[in-house]
Order: structure tokens, then C-alpha cells, then sequence
């Protein structure tokens, strides 16, 4: 590596529209063309071959039409991205200024409602969009940027990130943390820094083009710094996954990023706000799957603090859960950012092969298919550090018996470094989902042999009890989830019902298993040792 020009042979990808800031694109070209890159300004060309664009103007002159529009700039694009490989950038950057308004622009249809989904449309929403979800990828976005992913909530959960304040409210109510710069009389540390640039991993963000525009130039320092640090994790043989390598700014350690899958028929409330509470305060990336992309909705009983559970025969549902449980669960105009991380969920139905029958009359050509779309999970999965199942009734109907979450299991379960696991967990009636995850060609469960958790035969319910309130009730459960596992993990494993104890949580890694709603907040605290402790692979036996 030339020590003069440590980028030498690395893309740059910048996208402008009108209004973007002279000396911000005088100085990307400038200063990361004197460390060996090369800078490919872009926008969306419209099918045209060219556009130019106007400048912004800072200071408009007093009664003087003349001198403002002498201070306009203008320059001309011909590079269209939605024409070129992402893949072979290095960074991708936002223009600061209102780039990032005019490139979000889609066209609503005509006499339609419109629904929020729509602005993820626009070609420069999912051109960055697919850069955030590609962990080799520097991104950057200054001052007014981030407005370009504010129609992809889920891409700013849980990131650390700086901006103008007209932005703060919009990526607040994305799930983003906004971490703001120190007065220059304070002394600066990772979480409160002094330059006006946060470094999230993979994403660089400032509060304004100045930080990018004027030396010593800290917005681009960070961004060379952070393309650097991948380019060594790579060669070192460290999968880097988003947000998870280390930062060069003082931060200690990268966040993980967890996968959460929900069933559509109900889950219970509290078994997915336990461990999320855990993943947040740990600034985790968190996404959320379910079967087909419908919004999940929580069981009523899980937020209603008067339920008596019949087998304990009092309350489950504390007041503080109950409460957390209706914010994450409503869906009303007015709702708050808890609620909306769940409102565009993967769909597995999507995102994961159907295996097809063995009766299909093109059996090779279809089967040849499935091994492919499994070889894409395989390489889809490497983005993410853990798999949560969460309980409550709806996984007996959804989940448990369906070849898709068994398939993402087993891609969780070979996907870990040197062919290993990575860790994989489950809450109550998503246990069973591990017991029938299986080679179709072995067909014994992957936690034969190991020691697991799950709802024991002393609290199951006898009605319909888990389904009260939903439009859907099959009575109680159509199978005794601890005989199950029972069998599941064979003669050399052991299902653990610590009946008669408060908590019940089990780690034999690669898998978390939590007995039930009491279990959720410590299946949640364990998932996070196991992330960030390498030798935590052994709990509760």
C-alpha cells in the first residue's frame, strides 16, 4: 500500500442532485484524488445521457438578484447509478444539502392510496439501500443525507448517527440513536465526539457539508479510515458483518445484528420485548422476518396485566410489559418508533426457497433451483451474529411446521466461521422449531444430543386459552411441546423443564432456549454473553 495514497485502486461513488454544496464536491475530489482514489459523482439521469445541475446558495445578497445568481455553480453529471455495480465501490456517499430530498422523489399513483411503502420505490432510496445492506461498503451521509433512508426504517434502527437537526425527528423515529457533537470546551469521547462526524461501523455521518468541505477535512478522514479498517479485517480472514467491525474513533467493540422471526398468528408480547430491551441497550442492529411479510401482532392476553394464566393460576403480565407490548403493538396514525420497526418485516415466503415435491414432473430442474436459492441464504445469512425465534401460540401454527423457518435455521446452523454454528435461539412455543429443523436426507433434528429448554408439561394450557382475541383459535396446543423435545434431543441430550423455578434458560451453543414468558428478558441477557463472549457456551446445566 502506497503510504501517500493509502486508497489507491478504490471507487468512490458520490450522488448529487440540484442544491448540492460546491466545496463539498470540490473536496471529495480533491482530497480523496491525493490519497489514490477515484470519485465517480452520479445521480439519476433520467434516461438522458447527461443532466446538470445547480448549486446551492449559502448566503442570498440582499436586493441583489445579479449577485445571488453570480454565486450559482453548476455542473454536469453522466453517470447514472442505476447503471453501475455497487459492488465495486468501496464507499457510497449522500451529498449533504437537499440531494437527498430531490433523489427521493417517486412517482405517487394515480387515484391510489398511497402507503409509506411506496417511497422505498425510488431507484436512489434503493440504491442506497442496497449499499447499507452490504457490510463491504463504506457509506456516508451529511447534514440533510439521511432523509434518503428514512423511507427504509429498519436500514437506521439502532445506528448511531449525526445530522442537521431539521433531520433529528425523522431518524429518531426510525430507531436511530442521535449522538451530538461536544461544545469545543468539553473533551470529546466515542459517544459525544467534538468533530461533528460519528463512525457507526460502516456508516459515517456528520452534522454538516463543512466537516466534509474544510480541512482537516474529518468526515473524509473517517470515511479512508473506515474502508482501510474493512480491507484489513478482510485480509486478516475476519468476516466483517454490518456493524459489527471494530471502529478506529476509541469504540471498544462493533454491535451485533440479530434476526428476529415472528409469527403472523400472535406472539407473545413480552417474549420479544425482553430480549429486544436487551439488543437496544446493546446498540444491536435488529431486523425482524416472518412467514409471508405481514406485520406480526401480539397475543391480547401478552399486554392484558389482568390475565390470570389458568396452569399458575395468577398474573403473567407485569404493568411496565403490558405497556411496552401495546407501544410495540399498535399500529394507530399516531403511533411511536417502537412501533413502526415492525411494520415492514422480511418475508420468508420471499426470501427463502420452497422445497418442491418429489412428484413434480420437472424434479431436477426445480430441485436444481431450491439447492440455488439455498446456496443464497447460505451467503444472505453471513450478514447476521444470532437467530431469535419468539413464543407465544402463533408459532404452533406458522412456524413449527414450516419447511422455509427450517431452512433458515439450518443456514444459522452451517453458517458460522470454519463451518460452525451461529448462535441460534428460541422462546417457548418457537423451541419446536429447532426439534423439526432437519436434513431432509438425515432427518434427525440438530439438537439431537443437546440439552434444551421449553414449556413443560405443568403449563400447558387445556383451552384455547393462548389464542383469546385473536380471529383465529384451534383450541389448545395439538401437541406436548416437552414430549417432543424429549425425543428431539435423544438419548444423549436432555430437556431441562425446571418446573417449579422461576427462570428456566438453557446455552449448549449453538443453541438459547427459554422456557417461557418469565425467561424472556434472561434469554435475551444470555444471547448477548454468548455474542460477546466467545468461550459462553455452556448455562443453566
Amino acid at each position: 500500500m502506497n503510504g501517500t495514497r493509502p486508497l489507491e485502486g478504490k471507487k468512490i461513488a458520490v450522488l448529487v442532485e440540484t442544491e448540492y454544496v460546491p466545496a463539498e464536491i470540490e473536496a471529495y475530489r480533491n482530497v480523496f484524488g491525493a490519497l489514490g482514489a477515484q470519485v465517480d459523482i452520479m445521480s439519476r439521469l433520467w434516461d438522458q445521457q447527461k443532466l446538470t445541475f445547480v448549486s446551492d446558495v449559502d448566503n442570498v445578497a440582499e436586493n441583489s438578484l445579479q449577485a445571488t445568481q453570480g454565486k450559482l455553480q453548476i455542473m454536469e453529471v453522466n453517470i447514472d447509478f442505476e447503471k453501475v455495480d455497487l459492488n465495486r465501490y468501496h464507499a457510497v456517499l449522500m451529498a449533504a444539502n437537499y440531494c437527498s430530498v430531490r433523489l427521493r422523489y417517486f412517482q405517487p399513483p394515480n387515484g391510489s392510496p398511497i402507503q409509506a411503502e411506496m417511497a422505498r420505490t425510488a431507484p436512489a432510496v434503493k440504491f442506497f439501500g442496497r449499499a447499507m445492506r452490504n457490510p463491504r461498503i463504506v457509506k456516508g451521509a451529511l447534514c440533510h443525507a439521511l432523509w434518503l433512508l428514512t423511507p427504509s426504517p429498519e436500514l437506521l434502527a439502532g445506528r448511531r448517527i449525526l445530522c442537521n437537526e431539521v433531520v433529528i425527528s425523522d431518524i429518531v423515529n426510525a430507531g436511530a440513536t442521535y449522538v451530538p457533537s461536544l461544545p469545543q470546551n468539553e473533551r470529546p469521547t466515542p459517544d459525544r465526539p467534538a468533530s461533528g462526524v460519528v463512525v457507526d461501523d460502516d456508516l459515517i455521518t456528520g452534522d454538516s457539508y463543512k466537516v466534509a468541505a474544510y480541512p482537516p477535512h474529518p468526515y473524509i478522514m473517517a470515511i479512508k479510515d473506515a474502508i482501510l479498517r474493512l480491507e484489513r479485517n478482510a485480509g486478516n480472514g475476519v468476516q466483517v458483518t454490518s456493524r459489527q467491525a471494530l471502529a478506529t474513533t476509541g469504540q471498544t467493540s462493533g454491535p451485533k445484528k440479530v434476526l428476529i422471526v415472528l409469527s403472523e398468528r400472535g406472539y407473545w408480547g413480552e417474549e420479544l420485548v425482553g430480549p429486544l430491551n436487551v439488543f437496544d441497550a446493546a446498540r444491536y442492529t435488529v431486523e425482524f422476518a416472518t412467514p409471508t411479510g405481514k406485520r406480526p401482532r401480539a397475543l391480547p392476553p401478552s399486554f392484558d396485566p389482568d390475565f390470570i394464566d389458568p396452569p399458575l393460576n395468577r398474573p403473567v403480565v407485569s404493568e411496565e410489559m403490558a405497556q411496552q407490548t401495546k407501544e410495540t403493538d399498535d399500529v394507530s396514525p399516531n403511533r411511536g418508533p417502537r412501533s413502526r420497526r415492525l411494520d415492514n418485516p422480511k418475508s420468508l415466503a420471499a426470501w427463502v426457497p420452497e422445497r418442491p415435491y418429489w412428484s413434480h414432473p420437472n424434479f431436477v430442474r426445480v430441485m436444481e433451483a431450491y439447492n440455488r436459492g439455498l446456496s443464497q441464504l447460505a451467503r444472505d445469512v453471513h450478514d447476521y451474529d444470532a437467530l431469535l425465534i419468539v413464543g407465544g401460540s402463533g408459532p404452533i401454527v406458522d412456524l413449527v411446521n414450516n419447511q422455509r423457518v427450517h431452512d433458515l435455521i439450518l443456514a444459522f446452523y452451517r453458517g458460522g466461521k470454519e463451518g460452525g454454528s451461529k448462535p441460534i435461539a428460541a422462546e417457548c412455543y418457537g423451541v419446536p422449531c429447532l426439534a423439526f429443523a432437519r436434513d431432509p436426507l438425515e432427518r434427525k433434528s440438530i439438537i439431537w444430543g443437546k440439552r434444551v429448554t421449553g414449556h413443560c408439561l405443568e403449563y400447558d394450557y387445556k383451552d384455547g386459552t393462548g389464542f383469546i382475541g385473536t380471529d383465529f383459535n384451534m383450541g389448545p396446543p395439538p401437541y406436548p411441546l416437552e414430549y417432543i423435545l424429549r425425543d428431539a434431543v435423544g438419548p444423549d441430550g436432555e430437556y431441562i423443564g425446571n418446573f417449579g423455578k422461576e427462570i428456566s434458560v438453557i446455552v449448549d451453543y449453538p443453541f438459547i432456549t427459554g422456557r417461557s414468558t418469565p425467561d424472556s428478558l434472561a434469554t435475551g441477557e444470555q444471547i448477548r454473553k454468548v455474542l460477546e463472549d466467545p468461550n459462553h457456551v455452556r448455562y443453566g446445566w
